[in-house]
């Protein structure tokens, strides 16, 4: 009796073993990185928890206009504004937009939920950020923006012999949420150990235990 597995099993089996293997599992710069998709993995499946926590959708009133699965908000709409077609969706070029549309969202002295002093509560702006999300190419550019935000996080992790696509999450992760400098003022403290590192951020709040747990889930120690 033949038993050869069947071709389409076959085919697929090995479709699955090219792709992994494709997968670099270690990098040696941010190029590299950038052509992979480990940070679009680390956005949706740890930062945003699949879902669980931020969506490409969202479209909130936080710090007067909090936007898509990064939560690009204040100067972090900047690095969206540079990868979107603003032209298209707000009728205004990309210079004016981060001129007075990024940083400029949320006045000095305001914070919390846009009240009427932000850019959310401005119906050409969340208008046109509505429209932006529901484009068909809205996942790749906040996939790329954020990437490209987290630039410096990524080279100082690889400077530092971070090179694996577990220790860009674990980067990534404090970055997110404690920015870069925050990120490497932790990671120095502890020698640049990536998971006594880990350790150190996910004792900080059940928040941060849920990001290592998902890290954990994505990429196994």
């Amino acid at each position: 009796m033949n038993t050869y597995p069947p071709l389409a099993a076959l085919c697929l089996s090995l479709a699955v073993s090219m792709t992994a293997s494709a997968q670099p599992t270690a990098f040696s710069s941010y190029t590299e990185v950038m052509s992979s998709d480990v940070p679009a993995t680390i956005l949706q499946r740890v930062i945003a928890r699949d879902g669980k926590s931020k969506t490409y959708t969202d479209l909130l009133p936080l710090d007067g206009g909090t936007v898509g699965i990064a939560h690009f908000a204040v100067g972090g709409l900047s690095n969206l504004y540079r990868e979107m077609n603003t032209q298209r969706f707000f009728a205004k070029p990309t210079k004016e937009m981060i001129a007075k549309y990024s940083s400029g969202c949320r006045p000095t002295g305001k914070s919390g939920d846009d009240t009427g002093w932000g850019c959310f509560s401005q119906k050409w702006w969340r208008q046109g950020m509505s429209a932006f999300l529901s484009s068909e190419d809205a996942k790749t550019v906040q996939n790329k923006a954020w990437a490209r935000m987290m630039k410096p996080t990524i080279e100082t992790a690889l400077a530092h012999g971070w090179t694996t696509p577990r220790q860009l999450g674990i980067a990534l992760s404090i970055a997110n949420s404690s920015g870069s400098e925050g990120f490497q003022t932790l990671a120095g403290k502890l020698k640049w150990e990536a998971e006594p590192t880990l350790e150190a951020y996910a004792s900080r709040s059940p928040h941060t235990a849920r990001r290592r747990d998902a890290l954990d889930s994505v990429y196994p120690r």
